[in-house]
């Protein structure tokens, strides 16, 4: 992996708190088997080699000629079969002129770098989406801790009224209610394990894995923080995203192709050099030629013409791709700020006070005080706040990742 792929690993574990384990599976591993194994970026290896191949042809001289004349031969007279032949034997060479050939070689070279440009951003995709799907897994295991937490305290219930019923204090309707409460969270909890399998699954697809070979992922996902920098300061960042440095190697390449088209006004000479036999005369000679096309009729007035308004289309997409990477950031930042603000929202208000009310409610389960229904509408209250406290956070981080796969850059 190049060094700006570490980096970017290395920015999206910060909101990771990473055990090194050898079985769960860490985001710096899987990120690697996605940059390793993905087929999403084996065209653009392919493409590498091409631009290479496209370098060694621009490079390559233009071959001889061999030319082979025999005159004066399979006539009639003195000219019957090959007794008066005038045999030519020469080579001629195209004299490429106005430095076409190093023209060619420029093309070719910014050719390269434009496909660097698109397979670095193809890496940083394939790192962006293997970052989320490792979330949406650190999410789902989440919310199955939640259920099994769940699941231990509705059974913990129906003991507790079990004793209350053996105390003379509980009843046999409120009992069977508590059965149907754990039978619920059993079913949430299957639910649960079962998205935690899809999550994983998902999470291998990113390198090719019909079946994840782990268990787990290591970490959690931790509480937003406070951003270090501004939306103008991050827009500023996505200069050197590979995305809009294709853009601007393009804008390149056409002026490169159109210098080469402007080259292409002046001819290019042929020389030849030759040897002539008479058998006539049985004397021998050297040929001399040169042959030079008259620029009357085409001077390449289309090519430059067409290689001009290349460079304004690939000037108008650069500014497109500035655009589009700056609106992603603006969303992506949006989406932050308000997914910080939801989760503030619910963790110092909403998910107190659900807390309280549950806690409340199971002790005067406890001195028979509360009917249990009161009590599963609360667990399920508090369990669905809980959720919402998951999804903010999964948008939080996306929004991050977002960012920092557009600005190289924490936001």
């Amino acid at each position: 992996m190049k060094p700006n792929a570490f980096a970017l690993i290395a920015i999206c574990s910060t909101f990771l708190q990473s055990d090194a384990w050898s079985d769960p599976l860490s985001l710096s591993d899987a990120v690697s088997r996605a940059l390793e194994k993905s087929p999403a970026l084996a065209p653009y290896s392919a493409e590498l080699r091409i631009a290479d191949a496209k370098l060694v042809t621009a490079l390559a001289r233009p071959n001889p000629e061999l030319e082979v004349e025999a005159e004066d031969i399979l006539g009639s007279g003195e000219y019957r079969e090959f007794e008066s032949a005038v045999y030519n034997v020469g080579i001629s060479q195209l004299i490429e002129l106005a430095g076409k050939r190093k023209q060619r070689a420029e093309i070719a070279r910014a050719g390269q770098e434009a496909e660097a440009h698109r397979y670095e951003a193809a890496r940083r995709e394939i790192i962006a989406e293997t970052a989320n799907r490792y979330i949406e897994t650190l999410a789902a295991q989440a919310i199955e801790e939640n259920a099994v937490h769940d699941l231990r305290i509705a059974d913990e219930i129906v003991k507790k009224l079990e004793l209350l019923r053996e105390g003379g204090r509980g009843s046999e309707i409120e009992i069977g209610q508590a059965e149907l409460g754990k039978n619920e969270a059993t079913l949430v909890l299957e639910s649960a394990r079962r998205e935690s399998t899809i999550a994983r699954t998902r999470l291998a697809a990113t390198w090719a894995d019909t079946e994840p070979d782990f268990s787990s992922v290591t970490g959690s996902l931790q509480p937003p923080s406070q951003p270090s920098h501004s939306l103008e300061e991050l827009k500023s960042e996505t200069c050197d995203h590979p995305a809009l440095l294709l853009a601007s190697s393009q804008v390149d390449v056409s002026k490169e192709e159109l210098t080469l088209q402007e080259k292409e006004k002046t001819p290019d000479l042929t020389l030849g050099l030759g040897y002539r036999r008479d058998s006539a005369i049985d004397d021998n000679a050297v040929v001399l030629g040169f042959s030079l096309p008259l620029p009357l009729f085409n001077k390449n007035e289309g090519g430059i013409a067409e290689a001009s308004a290349n460079i304004e289309k690939s000037r108008a997409l650069e500014n497109q791709t500035r655009s589009t990477l700056e609106l992603a950031v603006a969303e992506a930042h949006a989406r932050l700020r308000s997914a910080t603000k939801e989760y503030d929202l619910i963790s110092h208000k909403m998910l107190p006070a659900a807390q309280k009310q549950h806690q409340t409610l199971a002790e005067g389960i406890e001195l028979g005080r509360v009917k249990y229904l009161d009590l599963l509408e609360a667990r399920r209250a508090l369990n669905a706040v809980r959720k919402q406290q998951i999804d903010s956070l999964i948008r939080y981080h996306s929004a991050r990742v977002q960012i920092e796969s557009l600005c190289g850059t924490e936001p």
